[in-house]
């Protein structure tokens, strides 16, 4: 009974090693440039292995992106637990510096994906999974549905997007933060 459990505890460290290799060769050379074989070498993986757990380039790709998204989602999360109390500006503050936050600790993921080298559709993908969580994450905001609100959320989600394009770039923390202060001092000036 123990043996399934280790098993799967390998497997999914494999499944780690092979995205964190991906995700390093993808950044360093493009998508388009990178081979298997480079991930291959990075990730110390058998060819059979990265095609057993994730298929080819592009569904690595696609891991890669599933998992940024998952991470940023958990942090602003667990940020968003601590801020019931706070009203909607100060929630919308927290969640925005908990965002930054996860792009600038897994930035290059963020730079990976914001490169424009990516598998074909995948923006459209990426724009369509953009618009919807910003748009569920800014309904603490209450942006009504006017054609002024709907303009207002798009220079909203534009701002967030230069911001965390910003981010990746920081040198460190106190970077970040200066990104995001001014981040959130833009965004409450728009929604006042």
């Amino acid at each position: 009974m123990t043996t399934p459990t280790r098993r799967w505890a390998r497997t999914d460290a494999t499944q780690q090693r092979i995205l964190d290799a991906a995700t390093l060769v993808f950044s360093r050379r493009g998508f388009s440039a990178a081979t298997m074989a480079d991930i291959v070498d990075q990730s110390g993986a058998s060819i059979g292995s990265i095609y057993h757990h994730f298929g080819g380039k592009k569904e690595l790709f696609l891991a890669i992106y599933d998992r940024l998204s998952a991470e940023v989602e958990r942090q602003i999360a667990e940020a968003a637990q601590g801020s019931a109390a706070l009203d909607s500006r100060q929630a919308f503050a927290v969640h925005t510096r908990a965002y930054l936050d996860a792009i600038w600790a897994h930035r290059r993921a963020a730079m990976m994906i914001a490169s424009g080298d990516v598998p074909a559709g995948f923006e459209k993908l990426r724009r369509k999974n953009t618009l919807t969580f910003f748009h569920r994450w800014m309904g603490v905001l209450d942006v009504d549905a006017s054609k002024r609100g709907q303009l207002l959320s798009r220079i909203l989600i534009a701002i967030m997007s230069e911001a965390s394009l910003m981010v990746t770039v920081c040198d460190g923390p106190a970077e970040v933060e200066e990104v995001s202060d001014a981040t959130i001092e833009w965004m409450a000036r728009l929604t006042t």
